[in-house]
């Protein structure tokens, strides 16, 4: 050690810190690289570089294989004309034209996954009815409780 009291930055810091008996400080290390945003409006990269400078950033760039940061597909603004032109807007939903939500392997059998779930949560009905017979009870869990009854019997 260089000196007694004070801030003693470490001489080998470790990227990352283990659990318990394997911790090592982590701090005196290089941050991380500086990265670019892929697509800032007016003004919102130079912003960004400046929030970047204020913190600690690795001089090289990132690790090796890290590659540069993937481009997302830019937003379509609500007063854009569409990019989708033979698509109709109803598209996924389960009335209108167009392909319904089974397109996008949702399935639209509520009652057959109702009655799965209602008899799966039948094997809780003594518990159930302990509790909707509680005073103070929602009218509504009342009501569930009525309907696995009728459900199970």
């Amino acid at each position: 050690m260089a000196g007694r009291g004070g801030y003693q930055p470490p001489a080998r810091p470790a990227p990352v810190s283990g659990p318990g008996p394997l911790s090592q400080r982590t701090d005196g290390g290089p941050g991380q690289p500086k990265r670019d945003l892929p697509n800032p409006a007016y003004g919102e990269g130079q912003d960004f570089q400046e929030i970047q400078s204020g913190a600690k950033m690795e001089s090289a760039p990132g690790p090796a294989g890290a590659g540069p940061m993937p481009q997302m597909p830019p937003v379509t603004g609500l007063g854009e004309p569409t990019q989708r032109p033979g698509e109709p807007v109803t598209h996924g939903s389960p009335s209108g034209p167009g392909a319904g939500p089974e397109a996008a392997g949702i399935s639209t059998d509520f009652r057959q996954q109702n009655e799965l779930d209602a008899s799966q949560i039948a094997q809780y009905l003594p518990s159930l009815q302990a509790a909707a017979n509680r005073p103070g009870v929602p009218p509504s869990f009342v009501r569930f409780v009525k309907y696995l009854r009728e459900f199970q019997g």
